[in-house]
């Protein structure tokens, strides 16, 4: 069965980029994939604006066969259209504070400082949630090629209070305009402390 925008026949299934529930009713994207233990495929279930920054290539491949378009989803062609431009965006996940300083940045290479905000390396891959290390908050545009907006950096977020939300918006707003991205090649192994999890 080929991609598609279902509506979701009821709420069990969960976002595989933002791990909550896709509400029943809500369209979501049915991304197929080989199915892992038996012939042919199974799919894969996104909330439409997850897919669009998570899976960008398949989600802009599905908008861009869609006969007619839909012109209620120009807003998230425009976000995969920038994924695929960008390929390590898509890469961006949880924004948290640092657990530790054992973790270094992706970016820069210095050690994330205890406390201070830095962001996921979270690609989906065969379906699940890697996890590929951490970056600075400063230096997410750096690593992406792109300055991230706000609304893309807390998706992946718990509840943050007025005041956290204050200093993420400015230090996104000081954030230098980020040189373009020459080589994308980069190894995904585990960094000092890889997993968003970290105690």
């Amino acid at each position: 069965m080929p991609d598609r925008i279902e509506v979701a026949a009821s709420g069990r299934a969960r976002c595989r980029a933002c791990r909550r529930s896709i509400a029943k009713g809500e369209e979501r994207f049915a991304e197929a994939v080989p199915n892992p233990v038996a012939a042919g495929e199974s799919q894969q279930y996104y909330h439409l604006p997850c897919a669009a920054e998570r899976r960008p290539k398949p989600f802009a491949a599905f908008l861009a066969s869609l006969d007619p378009p839909r012109n209620d989803l120009e807003g998230l062609a425009t976000s995969a259209a920038l994924g695929v431009e960008h390929a390590r965006l898509e890469r961006l996940g949880l924004l948290e504070r640092s657990k530790s300083a054992r973790a270094n940045c992706r970016q820069c290479h210095e050690p994330i400082e205890k406390g201070a905000w830095r962001v996921a390396l979270q690609p989906i891959e065969e379906g699940r949630v890697a996890a590929w290390g951490f970056v600075h908050l400063a230096c997410a545009g750096a690593y992406t090629g792109i300055k991230p907006s706000l609304k893309r950096l807390t998706r992946y977020t718990e509840l943050l209070s007025p005041e956290e939300a204050a200093v993420i918006a400015s230090t996104l707003e000081a954030m230098p305009t980020p040189a373009p991205i020459i080589e994308e090649a980069e190894p995904a192994g585990p960094s000092e402390s890889t997993s968003a999890t970290e105690a």
